[in-house]
């Protein structure tokens, strides 16, 4: 093996995959539509100060492709209220508990979500969670507040952006 060459460093490129804002998940211009590739992909997703990107490994090596988001890679599909914490079930196959997943009111009335660790990948509410979680919201005085076990907390409006481009270094 020829000396200065990392086996261990990522290969980085453009997946030309692309999220629509209506969601879609698009690669070359023609939409995916597995659920299972889609699973895959929104479970493997990652952020940092590039851009978002999916990761794939494969033994030893592995790949960052980065992806152009004009909507939302996930889904909060159910919002499950439990005796003790608020559980948000997600489409990348994860539930994340109140605290680790945050919630914003955005600019148009809507309610997006976060990972606390990670500020780039957001998710959408479904119709079904965004009524579930409608049962702990109330608004008053033109702001809306998450009231829970008798503690009233007020939802933050979203400053950021939806969208994340490409990499300066792919596009």
């Amino acid at each position: 093996m020829p000396s200065g060459i990392d086996n261990h460093m990522p290969r980085k490129f453009d997946s030309e995959i692309y999220i629509s804002p209506a969601d879609e998940w698009i690669f070359r211009g023609n939409p995916i539509d597995k659920e299972e590739i889609l699973t895959y992909f929104r479970n493997n997703l990652h952020g940092n100060e590039k851009g978002v990107y999916i990761e794939n490994t494969f033994g030893e090596l592995s790949e960052h492709g980065y992806i152009k988001i004009d909507g939302f890679p996930c889904h909060v599909l159910h919002v499950e209220v439990l005796e003790d914490e608020i559980l948000f079930l997600t489409d990348d196959g994860r539930s994340y508990p109140f605290g680790a997943f945050e919630i914003y009111e955005t600019k148009d009335g809507g309610i997006l979500g976060l990972r606390s660790i990670e500020d780039r990948i957001k998710y959408r509410f479904t119709w079904n969670a965004a009524k579930e979680l409608s049962d702990l919201l109330i608004e008053e005085d033109g702001f809306t507040y998450l009231d829970w076990k008798g503690v009233k907390m007020q939802i933050p409006m979203y400053e950021g952006e939806v969208t994340v481009p490409l990499p300066n270094d792919y596009s």
